[in-house]
């Protein structure tokens, strides 16, 4: 995307539109950026980086753009579609019968169907069912709050017993989480398995089914920019922000606003939002809160190392394949078993091998040709007919903070949205309780802030009420789902 520059905003004067920053121009940033413009709020983004998207941003793959990390919709994203269908996108939306496969004990094994289960030679007849059974009724547990307090790994082998513990959890989890396992609730297994379950169609095979955008993410935040703009609102980037505290109102000492300090400049608004992770907030935030800076600190995030691949040749019939072995890799995401090649990759193979890891991970300073190298070799080992020639490119993307891991009783160390700056409000992935990061649960947690927000400060300084010209959020706001958007105290 390209660069987008403003000038400074103007402190707000009475009888004016409360202006509102927006830190952070990913996915959750630009969602609350356009709630609050609909509101009828004056909304500028500071983004720190040249272009928009963050962990949704779009890549230059040569050929084609297509996501930087891999990303997909389910049938149950209720918000994120209705989102998708305001931005007139629900034509572009793409559904796809996929397929999952397994790595166990040196062999590739489908995983999709019960029929798939039921010829899988490692585990028992009854280690069958009990995995089944135990699946199903982990899926429908309503309510997991009482998980956040159970060990992951002592509930995972108490419902589905040692063996296929063994066999199928306990490597997945290690994969996943590693030594952070041990520290994780039984919530992090039941969010995972509850989302997943919910793609699932009525019928003996119950299909999974995953959806994408024509034109991926790259198509959505441009579509949510061109909205941005219609509304009035300002986005800039490459502003690097160094501090948000809040000072006394110049044209009433009785109120407060939000002061954000720049490497440029010096900025004033009514209030803010910041969509960081808990680190980068802890770093511009000035308080004297000790107490809530020590909250910021607790979450555990997992960062992101994901080698994508351009290939001349699919590996797999599956869209994801899960590893029960060690592997320096979480698992193979074969994008275009999801996506139309031809439409979206221009004929090739996008595939992504993400590693989920702790932000001090050696690899996040080791160079592209040293991750490839570190991957390749268990690549070639699952898929040994593999060849140099059939690598078109290779490419390394790096996050070091992405999400917590969901400790022990979570609920109790998740940021809320209000921080103890006057004004200055919270949006992030340490905000997910039981659930796994995804864009459905990002654009209820943009959407929570913004309520928040809307609740403490008028849309206009002098408290005057918005024109028609701006009150669409509460149409939208009564039409998009809320059952499970989170509220105070989150």
């Amino acid at each position: 995307m390209e660069r987008i520059s403003i000038a400074n905003d103007k402190t707000s004067t009475a009888h004016d539109a409360s202006r509102i920053a927006v830190i952070g121009g990913g996915f959750t940033g630009m969602v609350c950026a356009l709630r609050l413009l609909q509101a009828g709020y004056r909304v500028t983004v500071l983004e720190s980086q040249p272009s928009l998207g963050g962990l949704t941003a779009s890549q230059n793959f040569g050929p084609f753009f297509w996501d930087r990390f891999y990303h997909c919709i389910l049938t149950s994203d209720q918000a994120l579609l209705g989102l998708l269908a305001e931005l007139g996108l629900s034509d572009q939306l793409c559904w796809t019968a996929t397929e999952v496969g397994f790595f166990s004990h040196g062999r590739l094994y489908p995983m999709t169907s019960p029929r798939d289960l039921l010829r899988f030679p490692h585990l028992s007849p009854i280690d069958k069912l009990r995995l089944g059974l135990a699946t199903l009724y982990a899926a429908h547990i309503r309510n997991g709050d009482r998980l956040e307090e159970i060990p992951l790994e002592a509930w995972t082998r108490r419902l589905f017993g040692a063996r296929v513990y063994r066999e199928m959890w306990e490597p997945l989890f290690r994969c996943k989480l590693g030594e952070m396992r041990h520290q994780a609730s039984a919530a992090f297994l039941w969010g995972t398995l509850r989302r997943l379950y919910s793609t699932r169609e009525k019928g003996p095979e119950k299909q999974e089914k995953l959806g994408y955008v024509h034109g991926g993410y790259g198509a959505v935040f441009a579509r949510l920019q061109q909205r941005v703009a219609e509304l009035g609102g300002c986005i800039r980037t490459g502003v690097s922000i160094r501090s948000v505290r809040s000072v006394p109102s110049d044209f009433d000492p009785a109120y407060s606003q939000v002061a954000i300090s720049s490497a440029e400049e010096a900025m004033r608004f009514d209030g803010a939002v910041l969509t960081l992770p808990n680190r980068a907030v802890s770093a511009c935030l000035e308080t004297g809160n000790a107490a809530y800076m020590e909250r910021l600190a607790e979450p555990r995030y997992l960062g992101l190392i994901c080698c994508v691949l351009l290939l001349r040749r699919r590996l797999s019939p599956f869209y994801v394949t899960n590893i029960t072995e060690q592997c320096p890799f979480t698992g193979i995401i074969e994008m275009t078993n999801l996506i139309d090649r031809q439409r979206e990759t221009a004929g090739f193979h996008l595939v992504y091998l993400p590693r989920y890891t702790m932000s001090d991970d050696p690899l996040f300073n080791a160079s592209d040709a040293d991750v490839w190298g570190y991957f390749s070799p268990q690549l070639r080992r699952i898929h040994p007919d593999l060849k140099d020639e059939h690598i078109e490119a290779q490419f390394v993307f790096r996050e070091r903070a992405v999400q917590p891991v969901p400790t022990l009783g979570y609920s109790r160390i998740a940021p809320p949205v209000a921080t103890p700056v006057p004004g200055v409000y919270l949006a992030n992935t340490a905000q997910i309780l039981n659930n796994t990061l995804n864009n459905n649960v990002m654009t209820m947690l943009a959407q929570a802030a913004c309520e928040q927000l809307m609740r403490d400060i008028p849309p206009v300084v002098a408290g005057i009420a918005p024109t028609a010209a701006t009150t669409s959020f509460p149409a939208l706001h009564a039409a998009l789902p809320h059952e499970g958007v989170p509220c105070l105290p989150i």
